[in-house]
């Protein structure tokens, strides 16, 4: 546990504020002794992943929690699919990068979205045609009131574009510990319509694209589009 912390390199805007409490979590366990533990009880409660959804004007007077919760197990495979559990820690970007690498179809048009893969279903997280919906099986989270673990399908969790039941009903009273995604491993549809993937395709002279092809084509029109927060502080696109 670190006291008058600096939060500026745990947020992509780069602020230069304090957390009066800071503290790594790389288990549930650890967050729920948290949660439950009588010297943080009355103080304010920030968990932070890749910490591009927030922006830090002040000092924090609580306990920040950083979410190091990390972990990729395959569930189910055969021929066709793969079935795997994400833990909530993992840095997304890294998580597509990993799937790509292994031909596993359905997220590579969310190539380098910044965050952690907690905050992706948290809303609805899209880009260049696709979302996470159309690859999530199940959200498995804590009620942090009572350090119950509960599991959300993919109806239940009421997506829409950028909404969840996250972000309303279960909004501050949950964290996401681990996703399933469904992805393809044969029969994937390609998914190279929307923005400027063709155009890039085509430049590259690529005629036979693949998953990777997509991936990097994505990756080269985000960069061209947004700074790098290492160099300049942002939390990429948003808007709705």
């Amino acid at each position: 546990m670190r006291e008058n912390a600096s939060l500026k390199s745990y947020h992509t805007f780069g602020i230069d504020v304090n957390a009066r409490y800071l503290e790594e979590v790389h288990h549930t366990d650890e967050l729920i002794a948290l949660y439950q533990d009588e010297k943080y009880a009355a103080l304010p409660k920030l968990i932070l992943g890749g910490g591009s959804n927030v922006l830090f004007t002040q000092d924090f007077p609580g306990l920040v929690i950083l979410n190091q919760i990390k972990g990729i197990k395959v569930l189910e495979e055969n021929e066709a699919t793969v079935k795997l559990r994400v833990a909530s820690g993992e840095v997304w970007h890294e998580l597509v990068l990993h799937c790509v690498e292994k031909g596993w179809g359905g997220i590579e048009n969310l190539s380098l979205i910044p965050g952690t893969v907690g905050a992706a279903p948290m809303q609805n997280i899209g880009a260049y045609g696709a979302e996470i919906k159309e690859v999530l099986e199940s959200v498995e989270y804590i009620d942090l009131p009572n350090g119950e673990l509960h599991t959300l399908s993919n109806e239940d969790c009421r997506f829409a574009y950028r909404e969840s039941i996250f972000k309303h009903e279960l909004s501050g009273k949950v964290f996401i510990s681990a996703v399933v995604l469904n992805l393809k491993k044969r029969g994937h549809v390609l998914k190279m319509n929307y923005g400027d993937i063709r155009e890039i395709l085509e430049q590259n002279r690529v005629n036979d694209p693949q998953i990777a092809d997509i991936s990097r084509a994505v990756i080269a029109i985000r960069q061209s589009k947004l700074p790098d927060p290492a160099v300049l502080g942002n939390a990429g696109s948003f808007f709705k």
